[in-house]
């Protein structure tokens, strides 16, 4: 790919996709490890609104780790394709969009909102830092 437009829609995309299936796999992980409370219906939006108040903080830790390791994933992958780090910023971006929007669908902890938009933006430092040799400045 010479085309650096190309590259970098291409880069966003890997990145995203990426960032995504980590945060997948990680959030089932948290849900195997702490398992929703006997009796909570999740499609019933009362349950949902309720579900922050009973599942332990063990479980609500996983989820801004998954978001952590969606981001550095992401970004190292749209890093690595995009050889520069703005792809990796756009995804970073998405990431925080979409756990933002997470965090609003049902009342959250104001600490997993500001974690929602901070760990992204850590793990895509961290990744700029990890990925400093292989990247334009």
């Amino acid at each position: 790919m010479d085309n650096p437009i190309v590259r970098g829609i291409v880069a966003v995309l890997a990145g995203v996709i990426a960032g995504f299936i980590v945060v997948g796999v990680m959030e089932s992980i948290g849900h195997l490890i702490f398992p929703p409370p006997e009796g909570l219906d999740l499609t019933n939006p009362e349950d949902m609104e309720r579900l922050m108040q009973v599942i332990p903080l063990g479980a609500k830790i996983a989820v801004v780790i998954a978001w952590f390791f969606g981001a550095l994933a992401g970004s190292i992958v749209a890093m690595m394709i995009g050889k520069r780090a703005l792809p990796a910023w756009i995804v970073t971006a998405l990431i925080i969009a979409a756990g933002l929007f997470t965090t609003q669908m049902f009342p959250h902890p104001m600490w997993m909102v500001i974690a929602a938009i901070a760990l992204p933006l850590l793990a895509t430092l961290l990744a700029k830092r990890l990925m400093m040799n292989r990247i334009s400045p």
